[in-house]
């Protein structure tokens, strides 16, 4: 009688142990890779939402050559500079934002204030001079591009 000894050849390799490593690697790369990705959409999509907040729509403010006396205070306002443009407000508080100009990722933003009950606005770019009259307790917008003003009546800014 014969006895026949089996042949041991080692253990069984399955074919996804080797191909293991490579997937981890492969995964950790790639979840390094989509930080920067991920980050460029979330700017994208603050810039979209930074823009639709502060595209404010309404009829536009009356514009006079200065402020008229029922449209004073009992002071001068004070002054302040945004974006190298110089706003003077007779009533109310006011917000300012740089919001990112059209396109995909802008490198350029303009100014934009709003507020909540100006009476009247005084608007100095350096080379445009503008005085808007809206009214007592209206909210008004004013929005600077490439050093032009415009102002509209309305606003979500509240004191």
């Amino acid at each position: 009688m014969t006895f026949v000894t089996p042949i041991k050849t080692g253990p069984r390799r399955r074919w996804w142990s080797e191909l293991l490593p490579f997937l981890a690697i492969v995964a950790v790369c790639a979840s390094a890779m989509s930080i920067p990705f991920a980050l460029s959409i979330e700017t994208w999509l603050t810039h979209l939402s930074i823009r639709k907040d502060w595209a404010i729509k309404g009829p536009p403010c009356p514009q006079m050559g200065s402020v008229p006396i029922f449209a004073r205070g009992a002071r001068p306002p004070k002054p302040f500079t945004y974006k190298g443009t110089r706003f003077a407000a007779q009533v109310g508080d006011i917000s300012c934002a740089a919001v990112p100009d059209e396109g995909w990722f802008p490198k350029s933003t303009h100014a934009v204030c709003q507020f909540s009950g100006p009476s009247a606005i005084e608007v100095d770019t350096g080379t445009v001079q503008a005085t808007y009259v809206t009214g007592m307790g209206k909210r008004a917008t004013v929005t600077i591009r490439n050093g032009r003003p415009s102002c509209v009546i309305g606003g979500w800014f509240d004191e």
